[in-house]
């Protein structure tokens, strides 16, 4: 059975990825899992950096009710931790087939940064992997 992974860290969503992936799972008819990864020791961020996170959560959590109400079957998870790491670990211990990836708008540096973050975790995996660019100025 195929299964969707959309990943998300706590600094940046992937709202691209997030609606492509809600169309294949409905297109398909298959399981969609959204996986939201937060750095370990959440005390230590930065008041500014907590708020991004939570107003991250709060849009998830819309998303995914919405999903529900199409009748998308989609489950959240969250994990604390390497973003690298509990991406590969979930996709590994999840069968997960593929990987809906979005790369992030904006410097270079940037997205130099998310294509080898996005290069770690294809090296480490098996399934499928889709790269999604969001609309500029969206």
């Amino acid at each position: 059975m195929e299964s969707i992974l959309v990943a998300i860290d706590g600094k940046h969503g992937a709202w691209g990825a997030l609606s492509r992936a809600c169309a294949l799972a409905k297109r398909m008819d298959v399981k969609l899992n959204v996986l939201l990864v937060v750095p370990k020791g959440k005390q230590a961020l930065p008041l500014a950096d907590q708020q991004v996170e939570n107003d991250v959560r709060k849009r998830l959590e819309l998303h995914i009710e919405a999903a529900k109400s199409e009748g998308i079957r989609i489950n959240y998870f969250l994990a604390e931790g390497n973003y690298d790491d509990e991406v590969t670990q979930f996709i590994n211990n999840n069968k997960i087939t593929l990987l809906v990836h979005e790369i992030p708008e904006g410097e270079a540096r940037s997205a130099e940064r998310d294509f080898t973050t996005l290069h770690s975790i294809r090296h480490r995996v098996s399934c499928r992997v889709e790269i999604v660019a969001p609309k500029k100025g969206v």
